[in-house]
């Protein structure tokens, strides 16, 4: 990647400091820092309390995608990124333990809101398993 001329702050930072995890014909796995796995959903609009991501970006490239946008917050302005630079998020089962401790009796949890929980990358990183 190369560096941009103006310093970056959050996400964009962090993808910035992910190292190289594989290289595939045309996909790049990457690292990618996380502070938290859970992530708190208040909508009213959806059936579940909280989300699991365990990857920004998604190979399958569908047309439909809605997530596709998320790839801005790292300053990765063009959208076939998305489906090209797949970061895999740090886990910390440890620290993922502790997480679970928030939530609550009878509140729900949804996997791969974002992304394809499955998509290839599962098959070398097991992050969703």
């Amino acid at each position: 990647m190369a560096a941009p001329a103006f310093a970056l702050v959050g996400i964009a930072k962090l993808a910035t400091e992910g190292h190289l995890l594989t290289r595939k014909r045309r996909v790049e796995y990457r690292t990618l820092p996380t502070r938290k796995w859970l992530n708190r959903c208040d909508s009213k609009r959806v059936p579940f309390d909280w989300t699991i991501n365990p990857y920004r970006g998604c190979e399958f490239g569908c047309k439909y995608c809605y997530a596709r946008y998320t790839h801005e917050f790292m300053e990765r302005w063009d959208s076939t990124l998305f489906e090209t630079e797949i970061y895999a998020k740090d886990f910390d089962s440890r620290k993922f333990r502790e997480e679970l401790k928030g939530v609550r009796r009878g509140e729900s949890i949804a996997l791969g809101t974002a992304t394809d929980p499955y998509q290839p990358a599962e098959r070398r990183f097991g992050l969703t398993r």
